[in-house]
This record gives structure tokens, sequence and C-alpha cells, in this order.
């Protein structure tokens, strides 16, 4: 009893840093996951500034453009890209919805020659229910537009800043932590910020393939733009559960109820098998890009399509490459971690 309490001290011991790490990661996500709204910008800006950090060094080098200059070029090109194709998308978009529109305007016909159709928006006036949901709407519409606004200029400034002073954080942090744990340090930071665009690298190859698998079977079932809407798919394969499917359903119910049935039982066939191949490549190629053992990657989807929350996914995911870059560091001993 004595050896063996002293065997479970001794572990104890060895895991105290991994344990304490452990309990201070989770209090700090459970906080920022209720804090998600007010930390987004941030978030996004540090993810884009990450990714960008290369470019943004190759035109200083290359023209010797002035810092803020550099860094605010870089951004407004990133926004100007990013919002042309958010345009673009709308306008395909509504143009197939004027498009179905045409197609199924005589059930819109005769829904308005129904005779209890007057009588329906009369009780609902008297009532009070349509004017109120009319309000609640305009009122919701309103305060989102300028949240919106105000969303997206804050995170373009915090982009433009953290490129321009990435570099003189470094160096704060750096000093902050002292002489005795630079190095240290220093391997955290340089290993973690390779990790980073390595994960992030991953996930993209993810969706350049949902972007080619969505083309093929576009272009095969003879959906109209097949690269727009194959940009909405891998853009919607970010969401949990149905990913894909909020493009593949609704093209594949259109095309059912026009009567091409070949076409619209291929489409929802290639979504399922479009979810089956994810599963079984995003362990994969993520756990191959930055070292993770595929069964922690896949315990994280497990556990994240179980609970229908996507912050399980990224709290099994963040924790793992936390590890990876503390344990390569030296922070943790490599027997900790096993």
């Amino acid at each position: 009893m004595e050896k063996g309490g002293v065997f479970l001290k001794e572990r104890f011991l060895q895991h105290k840093s991994m344990l304490i790490f452990l309990a201070v990661y989770t209090a700090g996500f459970l906080l920022l996951s209720q804090l998600a709204l007010y930390v987004t910008p941030f978030l996004i800006a540090s993810a884009i500034a990450v990714v960008m950090k290369p470019l943004y060094d190759f035109f200083r080098r290359k023209f010797n453009f002035r810092s803020t200059f550099a860094a605010t070029v870089i951004t407004l090109f990133l926004f100007g890209i990013v919002f042309a194709v958010i345009g673009f998308l709308l306008y395909l978009v509504l143009r197939q919805g004027f498009s179905l529109f045409d197609s199924y305007g005589y059930l819109m016909d005769d829904f308005l020659k129904s005779p209890n159709l007057y009588e329906q928006i009369r009780a609902s006036l008297m009532s009070g229910n349509l004017m109120a949901t009319v309000s609640d709407v305009a009122s919701t519409l309103f305060q989102l537009i300028p949240l919106v606004i105000i969303f997206v200029v804050i995170t373009f400034a915090l982009t433009v800043w953290l490129l321009h002073h990435m570099g003189e954080l470094k160096v704060f942090l750096l000093k902050k932590i002292g002489e005795s744990r630079r190095d240290i340090a220093e391997k955290v930071l340089s290993n973690g910020y390779a990790l980073v665009r390595r994960f992030i690298r991953s996930y993209l190859i993810l969706y350049v393939i949902t972007f080619a698998e969505a083309v093929f079977i576009f272009y095969l079932t003879g959906v109209e733009y097949p690269l727009a809407f194959a940009f909405i798919t891998a853009v919607a394969d970010v969401l949990p559960i149905l990913g894909p499917g909020v493009v593949f359903i609704p093209f594949g119910i259109g095309f059912i109820l026009q009567g091409n049935y070949i076409s619209g039982i291929t489409l929802l066939i290639f979504f399922i098998l479009t979810g089956i191949l994810r599963q079984i490549m995003e362990p994969k190629i993520v756990s191959d890009s930055v070292k993770i053992h595929p069964l922690v990657v896949m315990s994280g989807i497990y556990l994240s399509i179980a609970a229908m929350n996507l912050w399980i996914l990224f709290y099994v995911l963040v924790l793992s490459l936390l590890i990876k870059v503390l344990t390569v560091s030296g922070v943790f001993a490599a027997k900790a971690c096993e």
C-alpha cells in the first residue's frame, strides 16, 4: 500500500504541470465560448494576420513598403476579394431563386387566389400577430445591419494593427517573460506559429477537395453556375452536421420537384457519400499535417456530432495543438504526454 501511494504521488507530480495547464485551458476556453460574440473579431483578425504574415513580409522586403502601408494594402486586398465573392454569390443565389420562382410561379398564383387568404390576413391583423411579427423582423434588421458594419470595421482595423505590430508584440512578450525562460518562449512562439499555419492549411486542403467534388457533381447533374455553387458548398462545409448539405439538399429537392429524378437523387446520394468521405479523410489529413494522433481528431469529430456542438471539436483540436506545441518546445516532458 505504501509503495502504491508513493507511486501515485510520483505520477501526480510528474503530470502536475499538465493537470494545471488542462484546468486553466478549460476555464479559459469556457470563458471564451461564452464571450464568442465579443472576441470573434480578434480571433478572425489573428488568424488572418498569421496566414498573411509571409505575404506582408514579402511586400516589405521586395518593394520596401512601409509597415502600415503594407498591412493596409494586404488587408484591403483580402477584404475586397471576400466581399466581391460574397456579392457575386448573393447575385447567383438571387438569380437562381428568381428562376425557381418563374418555374413555380403558378403555385403562388393559386395561393393568392385562395378564398381563405383574405380572411386569414384580416384575422392576423385584428389579432396583432402579423404586425408584431413584421415589427420584430424590421427591428432585428435595423439592429443587425449596424452590428455587421461595426464587426467588419473592427476586424479590418485589428488585422492591420496585428500585421503591423506582430514583431513588436513578440518582442514585448519575450521581455515580460524574462531572460531565464526566453529560449523556451521563443520555441513556443515559433513552433506555435508553424503549427497553426499547418493546421489552417490542412483544413484549406479539405475545403479544396470539397470544392472539387462539388464542381464535378454539379457539372454532372446540370446545375447552373457549378463553380460558384461549388464555392458556396466549400464554405458551407465549415458548418457542423449538414455542411455541404446546405447546398446539395435544396438542389436535390428542386430537381425532384421539377421531375428530374435522376439528378435529384444523385445529388442527395452524393451528399451522403461526401459526408462519409469527409469523416474518413479529415482525421488523416489533419493528423498528418500537425502530427496529432488520428484517434484524437476522430474523437473530437464524434463528440461534436453526438452533442451537436461545434465548440467540442474546437476544444479538442486546440487542446491537442497546444499540448503538441508545448511538448515540442520542451515545456512538457514527452513521457508526460504519453
